[in-house]
């Protein structure tokens, strides 16, 4: 695609399908990258789209990752609810209820891991299959994110003297 082109699209569309972002998206800067994005894709494959349809495909481009953005978002809160529920149940010692907040501390590799080793009882191989690592890898991770879990919930006189999690159920 030619410069030319892709600057009389953006200069012709661009403010409509910020705005339409930025509204659907409900934050500015979730708006702007769904917008880049949405450009970046015209950039990819515009050459294909006949100039008067550009203005729709690049709304239908734009409605179509904002309701990806909305599916991948319902579903992290969706998993990391069933997360705290699964991890809950598994830690009667816990005396705090929004001893939660220790797990959202985690990075998102670390949650993902406990919440597939303990919500979906998965092994370590289908972890590590799922998340792109190695089986011991895998194994580090959870056992890594239990260990810290565990200390940062003692430390703060959140969680039992014992185990953050019921034994061996988990492992």
């Amino acid at each position: 695609m030619d410069d030319e082109r892709f600057e009389s699209v953006w200069s012709a569309h661009g403010p409509a399908v910020l705005r339409y972002c930025t509204y659907s998206m409900g934050s500015s800067q979730e708006g702007e990258d769904v917008a880049a994005e949405t450009f970046a894709r015209f950039l990819a494959k515009g050459d294909h789209v006949a100039p008067e349809y550009v203005e729709a495909w690049l709304i239908r481009v734009a409605r179509n990752l904002c309701a990806s953005q909305h599916r991948t978002a319902k579903r992290r809160t969706m998993l990391q609810s069933r997360l705290a529920e699964q991890v809950s149940a598994k830690t009667d010692g816990w005396t705090q209820p929004d001893s939660w907040e220790y797990v959202r501390r985690l990075s998102e590799a670390e949650r993902l891991t406990i919440y597939l080793r303990i919500a979906e009882v998965r092994s370590f191989a289908d972890i590590a299959r799922l998340v792109g690592k190695s089986e011991s890898a895998a194994k580090m991770t959870f056992y890594r994110a239990i260990d810290r879990l565990r200390r940062n919930m003692q430390r703060d006189g959140v969680g039992p003297d014992t185990s953050l999690v019921g034994g061996a159920d988990c492992v």
